[in-house]
């Protein structure tokens, strides 16, 4: 029983239609991007990727009694494990140099002693430790090394000692260039044989050891050497020089990783690649294609919903049947591109409320097709044709379909429904709603046509 609910603040200016559960996927597929995008589907800035990597940025120290140098060091772990060049070292395992590791942006009488836990010369890579060290660690690149493409913008990330001469900060420097080639060589002529990239980001003396990395934020290799020359000037003083401009070199990730797993070190890796698309960097472009080719399913599925569809009735004569002749063999719905409804397809319920505004209810046959026990009208948000108004129940009546008819039912509303001025009893068959009919719910007069 649908007991009679009262409705008020009716809005006449409103136009019901049958789209509810349309909006209602609409909402669900916005639901699903929030909860697939925003998170995972990360688009990366060179910005970002320079605040990112400097947190695991440390300054390497080396000093003795007649002597100092510094260079560039990053974090790989979490229990304070960093990688540098071996050579930024060679003076402190050879000679006996103090070793001291200084934080990014961290005052110079914070530096913190450093331990050499291993070092391979032949690689120019070591393994240094420092014991409380809380930084977070770079992410390395696990990728295919052939990821790495020639022209893929890179940054080279370091402490060059001219800044100090100049009076700079104690952060970190940040230069941009483009990866040039990877190839198989070895620093030395005796020296193994490894990974290198070549590359055009700017380092300096101070660069060494720190890390290269690719438009993601990930580590794809730590700077080693540049190409350099030395000149005697006339009065006997060395200058050193660029022999060859804008060519720099760095060993491959891959390198630091095997030393890494040798020495059993946890350290913070990634085996997505990053990839450029239209400009933007991201490790996390298939969760956009998954977004899409959601967009796309949610499309079709509406445009599957409201397309117009016709539908054949197909039957066999004989005497399959001895009281009709007929069988029934079920329905067949046809949906062609560029297919229109008939005419005479849809029914218009019109009327004004006391003010004159107009208030209509449009069925169609696609309508009543989708819902083969009818369409409810009533003040109640679920129902399909959603009428608020005085007089009208949560669920007043339902339109069906009277083979190419439309017909009206009372719903036990408890109030008035009435065809031409006879009020329809509950329970009772479909009243034909004919063209020029006029059909009342609760305080509302409408006139019924069909076009």
């Amino acid at each position: 029983m649908h007991g009679h609910r009262p409705c008020r603040d009716f809005d006449p200016g409103v136009k019901y239609t049958s789209f509810r559960k349309s909006r209602r996927l609409l909402s669900l597929i916005l639901v699903w991007t929030v909860l697939f995008g925003a998170f995972p589907a990360e688009a990366i800035e060179p910005t970002t990727v320079a605040k990112r990597v400097e947190r695991s940025m440390v300054r390497i120290l080396i000093e003795g009694p007649s002597d100092h140098a510094s260079a560039s060091g990053f974090i790989v772990s979490k229990q304070g494990h960093i990688a540098t060049a071996y050579h930024v070292v060679q003076e402190h395992i050879e000679n006996g140099l103090d070793l001291f590791v200084l934080e990014s942006g961290a005052a110079p009488d914070a530096r913190r002693k450093a331990t050499v836990i291993s070092a391979y010369p032949g690689e120019d890579l070591a393994v240094l430790k420092v014991d409380n060290l809380d930084r977070p660690p770079a992410v390395l690149s696990e990728s295919d090394p052939d990821a790495l493409s020639k022209g893929m913008e890179i940054f080279a990330i370091g402490y060059p000692g001219a800044g100090d001469r100049l009076g700079g900060e104690s952060g970190a420097s940040f230069t941009v260039g483009t990866t040039n080639r990877t190839f198989s060589g070895a620093w030395t002529s005796d020296g193994a044989k490894i990974r290198i990239i070549q590359h055009s980001a700017a380092t300096n003396p101070g660069n060494s050891g720190g890390p290269v990395v690719n438009p993601c934020g990930q580590v794809v290799g730590l700077n080693t050497e540049r190409e350099m020359a030395m000149l005697m000037t006339p009065s006997g003083i060395p200058v050193v020089y660029d022999v060859i401009q804008g060519v720099f070199f760095a060993s491959h990730v891959a390198v630091l990783l095997e030393k890494l797993k040798a020495l059993d070190i946890p350290y913070n890796g990634s085996n997505r690649t990053c990839r450029i698309i239209l400009g933007v960097a991201s490790t996390n472009f298939y969760w956009y294609g998954l977004l899409a080719l959601l967009v796309v399913l949610a499309a079709v599925l509406l445009v599957f919903r409201h397309w117009p569809k016709r539908v054949l009735h197909v039957v066999v004569l004989g005497d399959m049947d001895s009281g009709t002749g007929l069988r029934n063999l079920g329905h067949v719905l046809f949906d062609r591109l560029g297919l229109r409804q008939k005419k005479n397809s849809e029914w218009r319920l019109h009327c004004d409320d006391g003010e004159g505004a107009p208030v209509e209810v449009i069925v169609s046959q696609d309508d009543l097709r989708r819902a083969p026990k009818g369409l409810v009208i009533g003040c109640d948000p679920s129902c399909d044709r959603c009428l608020v108004a005085d007089g009208i129940a949560g669920k007043h009546a339902q339109l069906v379909a009277l083979g190419s008819e439309l017909g009206v039912v009372d719903l036990n509303s408890g109030g008035v429904t009435q065809v031409n001025e006879s009020t329809i009893v509950p329970a009772d068959n479909p009243v034909v709603l004919s063209p020029g009919a006029h059909l009342r719910l609760g305080n509302l007069n409408f006139r019924v046509n069909r076009r």
